[in-house]
C-alpha cells in the first residue's frame, strides 16, 4: 500500500505540472485592449488586432511551391 500511494502523489505531482493555466489570445488581446488610454487608442488597438495575420497573405507568393 504504501508503494500505491507513493505512485499516486507522483502521480497528482506529475499532473500539477502540466496543468499550468496559458492566458488565451483573446484574453491576451483584451488585456491590451484595456490598456488603451483614450477612444483613438482603442481604435487603433482594435485595427491592429483585427490586422492581425493578412500581411502574410498580402505578401504571400501568387504562385505554387516549386518555380516552373
Amino acid at each position: 500500500m504504501p508503494l500505491k500511494n507513493a505512485m499516486s502523489a507522483l502521480l497528482s505531482f506529475l499532473k500539477g505540472l502540466f496543468q499550468i493555466s496559458l492566458p488565451t489570445q483573446r484574453e491576451l488581446d483584451e488585456a491590451y485592449l484595456a490598456g488603451s488610454v483614450d477612444m483613438s487608442d482603442l481604435e487603433r488597438r482594435m485595427r491592429e488586432i483585427d490586422g492581425r495575420g493578412r500581411s502574410f497573405h498580402r505578401n504571400a507568393p501568387q504562385f505554387g511551391l516549386y518555380v516552373r
